[in-house]
């Protein structure tokens, strides 16, 4: 006789295509787009290193910004998935009234930063009068695209809250593909266009996020009974002054974290123009290929703190538990495979790059380290992102980020380059040591219980 429970079996398989519904969109949004983005910088590469470097050095304000939102909607996202547990939509309508003002906001004032700021920026990062007169080029067309980039972010995290997927996926498949195109049409000169160079890579952005937003808006409203779907924009400010502080208080040290891991970005970057113009131009190529990989991790980590925080919404501290333990095993399996694809495939990525023979050997000795220290990043991502913060245990993560990146990480990159001379790939390696310092340093947490938090009052279920 068969002692497998059957009404088990089929929970077990129901929540495992939960996982898969919400892992796969998010993994196949984040691979695509970064797909086209080294299509972008293969096509910004052909126009010469400083083009690219320029390119990168002025996308760290939107670096800022959007690590700084996606901290935001990670702590307001544990409300989300908290109250999606229990199917309240009017609580669920008010968080969202308070993630769009937010925002349109923060939006606003990085708009002004990079409008006004934009030579300076760009010098922080790259010194080289070329860089930083195409840098600056680039990054006054595209900073006024940034309110309606956040709000379109707002709704697609909002929405994996919520799992409401697939539509938000295909639009954001689409804008991507639709970026790439205009791309090749304002970069070159194409199918009519003007070719406007670097201005025109920053011009196909702000066309691509105008059809997005569009796009979103036209699905929210024509999808019957969309859980975001506001009717009227009382139901977006219907909360008290104590709840807006809660969802605040959760989400701004959250925002804080990743909007200054976006600033230590900026440094890294700035760190590496010591090195070199080859090195920063590199790195952003590295950075694009880190990002595809990570892209399956990104997707793993979503699932987990939408599932997560949707069984603490509902009380259920066992499941919540377990669920964390299946969710670390799967990272950690995912990333030892995916350091060696990455390892493999290393040598082929510069083919569809036209650099020099030096800046080649940079590049590769930059994307092997890379490669064997994804599980150090991804299983930091997971724990942090994945399982601390759907619980509301959004300070801890906060201190340990800005401690193990401004004490530890950038003094030894600076020493590493200036006392000792060291190369990119060496640079890197210090970069990607203090991720496994943060993970330790969450995991010690995480095995505390103290995320373990029901934010909708729920009485908890041991």
């Amino acid at each position: 006789m068969s002692s497998i429970n059957p009404v088990k079996s089929e929970e077990q398989r129901s929540y495992a295509r939960k996982i898969m519904a919400i892992t796969l969109p998010i993994a196949l949004q984040n691979l695509l787009g970064c797909a086209m983005g080294i299509v972008d910088t293969a096509m910004v590469g052909r126009m010469g290193v400083a083009p690219l470097a320029a390119s990168g050095a002025a996308s760290m304000v939107a670096i800022i910004l959007f690590n700084f939102m996606y901290g935001f909607l990670s702590g307001a996202g544990a409300f989300l998935s908290q109250f999606w547990g229990i199917r309240d939509l009017k609580t669920i309508r008010q968080v969202l009234g308070i993630i769009y003002r937010s925002a349109v906001v923060v939006a606003l004032l990085f708009t002004a930063i990079g409008e006004l700021f934009a030579p300076k920026i760009i010098w922080l990062i790259d010194r080289n009068p070329e860089v930083i007169d195409l840098g600056v080029q680039y990054l006054r067309v595209i900073a006024p695209s940034y309110a309606l980039a956040m709000m379109s972010y707002s709704f697609l995290t909002a929405s994996r809250c919520v799992q409401k997927l697939k539509a938000c996926t295909a639009i954001d498949v689409c804008a991507i593909l639709l970026n790439s195109l205009f791309n090749y049409m304002f970069i070159w000169g194409k199918f009519g266009a003007p070719a406007w160079g670097i201005k025109g890579a920053a011009f196909a952005t702000v066309l691509s996020r105008i059809f997005e937003f569009a796009a979103l808006a036209i699905y929210c409203y024509a999808a019957k009974d969309h859980p975001l779907a506001f009717r009227s924009f009382s139901e977006l400010s219907g909360y008290t002054a104590e709840f807006r502080n809660r969802v605040i208080k959760t989400a701004i040290p959250v925002g804080l974290s990743d909007g200054l891991w976006g600033v230590t970005c900026t440094v890294y970057l700035s760190v590496y123009g010591l090195i070199g113009t080859a090195a920063v131009a590199a790195a952003q190529v590295i950075n694009i290929v880190n990002e595809c990989f990570q892209s399956v991790f990104y997707g793993v980590g979503s699932a987990a703190a939408v599932l997560i925080g949707e069984q603490l919404g509902q009380g259920d501290l066992k499941r919540a538990k377990k669920s964390a333990v299946e969710f670390q095993w799967t990272g950690v399996i995912l990333s030892l495979a995916l350091s060696l694809v990455m390892y493999l495939i290393s040598p082929m990525i510069m083919g569809f790059y036209r650099f020099d023979a030096a800046t080649n050997e940079v590049l590769l000795s930059g994307l092997n380290v890379t490669a064997w220290t994804i599980l150090l990043r991804m299983m930091c991502y997971i724990v942090m992102c994945g399982i601390l913060r759907p619980g509301g245990d959004t300070k801890f993560p906060m201190i340990v980020d800005l401690v193990v990146n401004w004490a530890i990480i950038i003094p030894a990159m600076f020493a590493a380059v200036l006392l000792f001379h060291a190369g990119l790939a060496l640079a890197m390696f210090l970069c990607y040591l203090g991720e496994g310092i943060k993970w330790l340093l969450c995991y010690l947490r995480y095995r505390s219980g103290a995320w373990l938090n029901v934010l909708t009052g729920v009485e908890a279920i041991q």
